[in-house]
């Protein structure tokens, strides 16, 4: 008798929640939204009830004709998702990763489609406000500044560009559905963004009068679903120009327009120093070199964000400061570049090792310890790097500025270790955190097997 209850209330439940499902796309919707209107409303206990997962639904009905594009926006206390209903079949729902749900959607016929506002979860309640606005649905042909237009993408696709007049513009790709990458070609340009902007994409560059081509893709060629284009003319800060090559002055900040093309900046340390660069850009996914007296060190995302940072301790002398967009080439869009110059505090950032003797030292958070090892006899070595800190070590060697060999945990657990053959001469050790803003106290050793 108990197994036959048990299966009634499954029956039940299950005819609830099919119930429910079913009253959502069947078009129940008493309130009529239109294009352009805004209307409010509450999510309260006494909403449609979704069984299955415990969610409250308000329900409206908007009229729409083929190829029509709308836009949907909830906006209030409410944590809410949208989806829309055709015929009974759900069509599109909103993205979960932003605070403020929205769906963009193209009509593939007329008809009249149900949406349902709905919360995020069995325990979001409260007011309010739908919004909905006409989406300019790019139907072919030049764009032009001041256009904006939603389409969708199975793939890619190349939209031809017409600039009037010289200036400044901003073009900008989004959505919510895919991982966006953008293009610009034309008149000896070949620029390029990913992640400019969380999963978004932006350039800002400086056109000349002529016809480019604009091609909006994805990120390793995975594109599907609805995204926007927009081209803007940009007014840039006074005193701000496209990046050239030339001097970094440590304590100055230096912001320029980055072009496609990678730009090396000259930084003279006077003393042993300890150095701070940073990279910083909304709109690029920036990377730094910095080359020089035996240095050899990129980064990528060391600092926040897409941000690029690189830690050191330098020598006196002349080093070279590159800086670029990482992955897509030809990137383009506004940066500012630091260069930081301290004392060196004590047992960090390096020194010299001498075979069979170990060092003790800090490593700084984000630092790279550089080390100068002579070697008199040719033979094989073992260079190893150990943290009772928890750092999780890793090193570098190089020799002429160039790698020789590196490890993360070769030496068990955390620890990093190199065995390598090495010839008569000097070498220069690199001692980090594999995990770039960890610090604290390790053991560097070298000797001969």
């Amino acid at each position: 008798m108990r197994n036959e209850t048990k299966t009634l209330v499954l029956a039940v439940a299950m005819g609830l929640s099919l119930a429910s499902t079913a009253a959502m796309a069947a078009d129940p919707a008493t309130t009529s939204i239109t294009p352009g209107q805004q209307l409010r409303g509450e999510i309260t206990s006494a909403d449609m009830l979704n069984w299955r997962d415990g969610t409250r639904s308000e329900l409206f009905s908007v009229a729409l004709k083929a190829d029509q594009g709308v836009r949907f926006v909830v906006e209030g206390p409410l944590r809410a998702q949208l989806s829309l209903y055709l015929d009974g079949q759900l069509l599109r729902t909103s993205s979960g990763e932003s605070e403020t749900a929205t769906l963009a959607v193209r009509a593939s016929r007329a008809g009249r489609y149900v949406l349902a506002v709905s919360g995020s979860d069995a325990s979001a309640y409260g007011p309010f406000t739908l919004a909905s606005s006409e989406l300019q649905v790019y139907g072919g042909g030049e764009l032009a500044s001041g256009a904006s237009i939603t389409d969708w993408l199975d793939g890619s696709k190349r939209i031809p560009l017409r600039i009037e007049r010289e200036g400044m513009y901003s073009v900008r790709m989004a959505s919510d559905e895919f991982d966006t990458v953008l293009g610009l070609e034309g008149n000896g340009l070949s620029l390029g963004s990913d992640d400019a902007d969380g999963s978004n994409s932006q350039l800002t560059a400086r056109l000349a009068p002529g016809t480019y081509t604009l091609v909006a893709s994805g990120y390793n060629g995975q594109a599907g679903g609805q995204y926007e284009l927009s081209v803007a003319e940009r007014e840039l800060p006074a005193g701000i120009e496209v990046a050239t090559d030339g001097d970094l002055v440590p304590g100055t900040d230096l912001t320029a327009l980055y072009q496609g093309q990678p730009v090396t900046y000259r930084l003279r340390v006077a003393e042993r120093q300890l150095l701070a660069l940073d990279m910083r850009s909304p709109e690029l996914d920036s990377r730094l070199q910095l080359t020089g007296e035996g240095v050899l060190i990129e980064d990528d995302d060391g600092g926040d964000r897409l941000d690029a940072r690189i830690a050191t301790v330098l020598e006196p002398g002349d080093y070279a400061v590159r800086a670029s967009a990482f992955n897509v080439q030809g990137g383009a869009g506004l940066f500012t570049l630091a260069a930081r110059l301290s004392p060196v505090p004590a047992d960090a950032g390096g020194g010299s090792l001498e075979v069979g003797r170990a060092r003790d030292a800090t490593l700084l958070p984000g630092m790279t310890d550089r080390y100068t090892l002579r070697i008199a006899r040719p033979g094989s070595y073992i260079i190893e790097m150990a943290s009772g800190d928890g750092v999780d070590s890793h090193l570098r060697l190089l020799q002429g500025g160039e790698p020789l060999a590196e490890d993360d945990d070769g030496g068990g657990g955390f620890d990093a270790r190199i065995a390598h053959a090495l010839k008569a001469g000097d070498y220069v050790l690199e001692a980090s955190s594999a995990m770039g803003g960890q610090g604290g106290r390790y053991r560097v050793h070298v000797q001969r097997r």
